[in-house]
């Protein structure tokens, strides 16, 4: 290894140097490379691809930088101090007067003074003037500035595709202390280079992210915190643009600036260059001329992923290094597959298959920094119906000579591709009919760098030698001895079908029948593919309608691992969400992880969706938040030590209305928790300093553990079946119900000759009585079938009762034998409700039934009830006494007999 490129102990903060980031948390590795390599590394990476862009940045930035000099030597001088005295100000104005002018033309007059603009804003930004009032413009005139000069030397802009970062627009502060810490941050839009400044488009993702803020937190960022707003910014960067792999960020200050360069796992910068000298300012025109002329996936947008304005959607390429078998072979260039270029780290060519994805995503990780994890709605036509889901995430993985490879990584790996492949191998074999997220195609993106090959999109081609000092490799600057070493790898895929969240369930029942379908998924793909999913979590479990059924599905295997896989047995380590990471496992308790770890990830689960109120879910976020792994699983034994204080925190969390919710959890605590062999979370101390850990016990019981706690659950899920499925049966008599009385109903009955036409008020009201008195006996009989022999229905399913998990619900109608008649009380409240679920009646408020019997020429009374007045006629044989007028036109006078 090159000493020059060695590892440095003491970091010094004015040179370059790298930050790991992992997620909002930040830290500085104890071993750096050297920081004249970084250095040249970064405005190496500044600098085009391809040889022959490479050559011209290398060409163009001393003319660029020549050109702003003069600019800035021919720039009027500062202005004067207030002068003390007429005779001072008269010689002034004399010695300003004599000065030669040069004849030019009013074209370049006016250009000239442009340029004397741009520069002036340039030496405020050098330090040469006054800090400008106004960063944000002073920053736009100094882009604007060396986009000129760029113009100006390189007349055919367009052909090499240049582009100009002269759009600078002011971003929302990312913290709220921003004003009062001095930090302006901003954005560097590019646009072509002969374009005017209104063609910029804002949602590029070769965008520079920018920083303004004082000398002294640019000369220590990590010291001062400078490096908070660096990371802000990335995340807001990444969040309005999808398509983004990684950014270039500058920090300027009056008189100094740097280069960052943001990726998946840090933030490397460059030295402190001195804009106040000639050397410095050089060095800024040769990054922002190199920039200018780079390909667009070298400033981190990503080339397989493009908008299509046409049909507002993103065409996004998915390689298809692993397909399902059982897809139409020729399905995949029909849609738009395209072959790609013979890589040097594949033996044949790959196929890619593009979707149409909608523009926001669906899931869109917290932070950039790490796997920044993307998933899509997607259509394989543009105009289709979005039911497939594609997923991006950039994963750390072995990057072997084969890795990337359909079928080269086993279940024991962190690929979720072969893993989610073998699922569906083993599943098809056993001829299952979970419900699982079923692989269409998937593999490493590549991007077409111009070279002979596709080159895979890795960290090794966003960093290139800097690779070689990331916190996955050790040592650093050498190669990782007894394996591939440790890379990012940009892996997408595309699998279906699309769910939806568990949030979006109405009822506790749906929520019930759900997990414990997906739980029975889990059972399956643990008997036949031998995968433990380990990050049961509530993103983690989708609502699936399949066949009208409502089913659950497992999703996100990043953490699936084979179960008898020697990472999984010895020092598995923590994986998974935290809040909902068992006991063991937040612990790292040096025992295999076993379903008993899911299973009890699902009783963490079902606090979250069971809390009282928002504030009691934030509350109970907060104290799993708040504290480190180990006190989390401190919590959570003392929460699940015994059932009293399960129950205390049944009290204080969740809700007491949600019964079938809770009866779950106190069977699935019973089943993980009571068991006669390792009850309970308390540690049992023993003589001679020993002590027996009832959680690591568990794992010797894990069998018998997983039997219980799937037994409890198909109990409480069948008693919710049954409940549903009455429900919907009787939603279907209803149904049928409406059907056969609209089918039975006789044509109405004539009237006399002599019978004048009524007033009804309303279309429905004309056949009422006669209707209700004309039923036909067959209808009861259909019913009476309808109820007995309904396919899908237990017998006598309306008299079973199931306890508490009824106490909301109505009580069910009582059950008509085949030889049972509808009484002219009960036809009429089954034509009355009828009418009102087709919209024929509505309930009137007695005041308007009154105004209904005055303006009727029809005698009627209304007839007692409890339920509703109903209205019948009388007959002509019934003589009332006759009832004194009544100006009707007086709507204010109520009726009285």
């Amino acid at each position: 290894m090159d000493p020059s490129k060695g590892p440095s102990r003491a970091v010094d903060e004015r040179r370059a140097f790298r930050i790991d980031v992992c997620g909002h948390q930040y830290s500085l590795p104890a071993e750096q490379a050297a920081p004249a390599h970084v250095d040249a590394q970064i405005r190496q990476l500044a600098q085009p691809f391809a040889q022959t862009l490479c050559a011209l940045a290398v060409d163009l930035a001393p003319a660029v930088a020549d050109a702003v000099e003069a600019h800035l030597d021919a720039a009027p001088p500062p202005p004067s101090p207030i002068l003390t005295s007429p005779q001072t100000a008269r010689r002034a104005r004399r010695r300003t007067s004599t000065r030669p002018r040069k004849r030019v033309s009013l074209m370049t007059t006016v250009a000239m003074a442009e340029r004397q603009r741009l520069a002036t804003s340039f030496l405020e930004l050098c330090g040469g003037r006054p800090a400008p009032d106004t960063p944000v413009s002073a920053i736009g005139d100094v882009f604007a500035l060396l986009a000129a000069e760029l113009r100006d030397a390189l007349p055919d802009a367009n052909a090499v595709g240049a582009r100009a970062f002269a759009t600078v627009a002011a971003c929302d502060a990312s913290r709220r202390r921003a004003a009062s810490d001095g930090v302006v941050e901003f954005a560097g839009v590019p646009h072509a280079l002969h374009a005017d400044r209104e063609s910029a488009d804002g949602d590029a993702a070769d965008a520079l992210v920018g920083v303004y803020t004082t000398r002294e937190d640019a000369a220590e960022p990590f010291s001062t915190g400078l490096v908070e707003y660096l990371i802000a910014g990335m995340n807001r960067h990444a969040r309005a643009r999808p398509n983004v792999r990684h950014a270039w960020a500058l920090v300027l200050t009056p008189g100094a600036m740097r280069v960052c360069l943001l990726e998946s796992d840090a933030i490397h910068v460059s030295d402190e260059y001195d804009l106040g000298t000639r050397q410095g300012r050089r060095v800024l025109a040769e990054v922002v001329t190199g920039l200018s002329l780079s390909e667009a996936w070298r400033l981190g947008a990503d080339p397989s992923m493009r908008w299509d304005a046409a049909a507002g959607r993103w065409a996004i390429e998915c390689p298809a290094d692993a397909c399902d078998p059982r897809a139409d072979a020729d399905a995949l260039p029909r849609v738009g597959a395209r072959r790609l270029r013979r890589s040097a780290r594949f033996a044949a060519p790959a196929l890619s298959l593009t979707v149409y994805a909608e523009r926001q995503p669906l899931f869109t990780a917290d932070s950039f920094f790490g796997r920044f994890t993307r998933c899509f709605a997607a259509a394989r036509t543009p105009t289709g119906t979005a039911e497939l889901v594609l997923k991006d995430a950039w994963q750390l993985m072995p990057d072997g000579p084969e890795s990337g490879d359909a079928g080269s990584a086993d279940a024991g790996s962190d690929d979720e591709i072969a893993v989610l492949d073998r699922i569906r191998a083993r599943m098809d074999a056993a001829g299952s009919d979970a419900v699982f997220p079923r692989l269409l195609c998937g593999g490493t993106v590549r991007i077409d760098t111009g070279d002979a090959a596709a080159a895979r999109d890795t960290s090794l081609l966003v960093l290139d030698e800097l690779d070689a000092y990331t916190r996955w490799t050790v040592p650093h600057g050498a190669s990782r001895q007894g394996g591939p070493r440790l890379r990012r790898l940009h892996r997408r895929m595309v699998s279906g079908p699309l769910g939806q969240p568990l949030q979006t369930l109405r009822t506790e029942h749906d929520v019930v029948a759900v997990l414990a379908d997906a739980m029975d998924s889990h059972a399956q793909i643990l008997q036949h593919a031998h995968i433990l999913h380990r990050d049961i979590s509530l993103n983690n479990i989708l609502a699936v309608r399949r066949n009208g059924r409502l089913r659950g599905m497992l999703i996100d295997f990043d953490h699936g691992v084979d179960v008898a896989a020697p990472r999984n047995q010895q020092r598995p380590g923590n994986v998974g969400t935290g809040p909902f990471m068992s006991i063991a496992n937040l612990e790292g308790l040096d025992v295999p992880r076993t379903p008993v770890d899911d299973w009890e990830s699902l009783l963490s689960l079902l606090f979250c969706l069971a809390a009282r109120t928002p504030a009691a879910r934030d509350e109970m976020g907060a104290v799993f938040a708040h504290v480190t792994a180990c006190g989390v699983a401190d919590v959570k034994r003392e929460m699940f030590h015994s059932r009293a204080a399960l129950d205390a925190a049944i009290a204080r969390f969740l809700n007491p209305a949600y019964h079938v919710l809770l009866r779950l959890i106190r069977a699935l605590h019973a089943a993980i928790f009571a068991h006669a062999r390792c009850q309970g979370t308390a540690r049992v101390e023993l003589r001679g300093n020993r002590h027996v850990d009832p959680v690591q016990r568990r794992a010797q019981y894990a069998a018998e553990i997983h039997a219980r706690c799937h037994a409890a659950l198909a109990a409480v899920a069948a008693e919710t079946r049954s409940v549903s499925s009455l429900s919907d049966h009787m939603a279907a008599i209803s149904h049928q119900c409406c059907d056969l009385r609209r089918a039975a109903r006789p044509p109405p009955l004539p009237l006399p000759e002599s019978a004048e036409p009524r007033s009804v008020s309303s279309p429905s009201d004309s056949t009422t009585a006669i209707s209700h008195q004309c039923c036909d006996p067959m209808t009861a009989e259909s019913l009476a079938t309808l109820l007995e022999t309904s396919p899908g229905s237990p017998p006598h399913l309306c008299a079973r009762s199931t306890s508490d998990t009824l106490t909301d619900a109505k009580p069910p109608p009582r059950h008509l034998s085949a030889t049972a008649q509808l009484s002219q009380e009960e036809q009429d409240e089954i034509a009355r409700r009828k009418r009102k679920a087709l919209g024929e009646e509505q309930e009137d408020s007695p005041r308007s039934k009154r105004r209904k019997m005055i303006h009727s020429d029809q005698l009627i009374v209304p007839l007692p009830s409890r339920r509703a007045l109903s209205f019948v006629e009388l007959p002509e044989s019934v003589h009332l006494p006759p009832v004194p007028p009544v100006d009707i036109a007086n709507k204010r006078k109520r009726f009285s007999t």
